[in-house]
């Protein structure tokens, strides 16, 4: 009997011609989705190769010639500089996530070393960055619970006002059972659909990528089972399909729309960050401070370290610069950790508050997974300060003292390569992430199930 009633109201469903136009959008916005997010990851692949073979070829060049004049001038292999590349996300698909706002790549240049990087070379409209991009993300976040919420508004509701709820009870069915079968039937190919877009993400990934991939599939099924079973809430309570539509669309818009705005708009009230023209208005303040007195710094600093002056105290014009961006740094230093410490406590507020909607919940999870969301990128701009103190402490000395490069220093130059974080990490925040969401889901379950109650249905 209960096979029975599933293939029926899978049939109902195929004869449905507003439940395939549902499924078509769904499935086109789903394409379109994986399609504009394999455009951006080949081009974000694209250029980390480039940068690589552009990277590799200097260095060829670079031991060539010191094999050949046997030393040179360490300003200027300084000067043109050593590329830091974020390697391709593991699942760049899945979503864009950060990876349009954040560069993927610095290039770490001695004299400029004090300046807030960014090298991004192409134009970008800046109310689309605002706005974000319509990648996979976006879909399963937004317009997969409507798709469900489509299909499953008049589970209950609408059987009740016609009077079929009642047929179906004096043939023996509970309505648990009657709402179950309804619910799987409209529910299987939106899911279905869902589910092989989120594996087809993963279809060039490696080890690593699949175990991302695993976990983010559980979150998208986690993630439509607690709609599906909020719809099945809802219908057991409404008493009209009307009431139940409104109640549905009701959650949709609390749920997805004003509780992830209401939360940002919180966090940015409670840890504002200094804009980045604030920081480039520092520096360039700090720098025409230090170039009018650049003479009295580098004195300074030849008496602090007297290892590092040249003969005759004689310094050139690039020891001055030297001295001069490292008192620029000092100075904007304190609003680059303010930036960093308030964008850390915006980004814990959110980790903290984001099981209050699974729409935040799922977003967090799938940028994490996709290998392009904050903490990935965190990390990065972390590894890349590191390696701008590796690229002074090598090159700035031997420029004061005057000391040429020489084929034994080849093999020390500073060089980036990025220490991706550990599995546990990520599985960690994920996990956690999932969990949360699975709890919500269980909740809304109970709650269901109880209003599935003979003298609930009955009132």
């Amino acid at each position: 009997m209960s096979t029975h009633w599933l293939i029926l109201e899978l049939r109902l469903l195929t004869r449905d011609r507003g439940a395939w136009m549902v499924l078509a959008l769904f499935a086109a916005a789903l394409t379109y989705g994986l399609w504009n997010g394999s455009r951006v990851a080949k081009q974000q692949r694209e250029t980390a190769i480039e940068l690589s073979r552009d990277a590799t070829e200097f260095h060829r060049q670079l031991r060539k010639a010191l094999e050949q004049q046997h030393a040179i001038d360490p300003r200027a292999v300084a000067g043109r500089g050593e590329t830091a590349v974020l390697p391709p996300a593991p699942l760049p698909l899945l979503a864009i996530g950060q990876s349009d706002l954040s560069p993927n790549y610095e290039n770490v240049v001695l004299w400029r070393l004090a300046l807030p990087g960014d090298d991004r070379a192409e134009l970008e409209n800046p109310s689309h960055l605002l706005a974000g991009r319509f990648d996979l993300a976006f879909v399963l976040v937004w317009l997969y619970p409507l798709c469900l919420l489509a299909l499953l508004y008049d589970l209950l509701a609408g059987d009740r006002e016609a009077g079929t709820f009642r047929l179906g009870l004096s043939q023996g069915a509970s309505a648990g059972h009657w709402l179950a079968h309804r619910a799987l039937a409209r529910a299987l190919p939106v899911l279905t659909l869902a589910s092989l877009a989120t594996l087809a993400t993963g279809l060039a990934a490696g080890w690593g990528g699949f175990a991302r991939l695993w976990i983010a599939l559980a979150m998208v099924l986690t993630y439509g089972l607690f709609w599906v079973l909020l719809a099945g809430g809802v219908n057991a309570v409404a008493r009209s399909a009307a009431g139940a539509t409104a109640a549905l669309a009701t959650a949709w818009v609390l749920l997805v729309l004003i509780a992830p705005t209401l939360l940002n708009v919180i966090v940015e009230s409670l840890y504002p960050t200094p804009s980045r023209p604030e920081l480039i208005a520092a520096a360039r303040r700090a720098s025409g401070e230090a170039e009018q007195r650049g003479g009295d710094l580098l004195n300074s600093f030849y008496r602090e370290h007297p290892e590092l002056a040249p003969p005759g105290q004689q310094a050139d014009l690039a020891a001055q610069q030297l001295t001069v961006q490292e008192e620029v740094g000092r100075a904007i230093e304190p609003v680059r950790q303010l930036f960093d410490q308030q964008l850390a406590r915006q980004q814990a507020t959110v980790s903290r508050w984001r099981f209050l909607s699974p729409a935040m919940t799922m977003q967090e999870a799938l940028t994490d997974l996709a290998g392009t969301g904050y903490w990935r990128y965190r990390a990065f701009r972390e590894q890349v300060q590191e390696f701008k103190q590796s690229v002074s402490d090598f090159y700035a000395p031997r420029i004061h003292r005057r000391e040429p490069l020489t084929l034994a220093d080849y093999d020390r130059l500073p060089r980036f390569a990025v220490r991706e974080e550990r599995a546990t990490a990520w599985l960690g925040r994920t996990g956690a992430g999932w969990i949360g969401m699975l709890a919500l889901t269980g909740l809304i379950g109970v709650w269901t199930q109880r209003q599935l109650r003979p003298r609930q249905i009955a009132a």
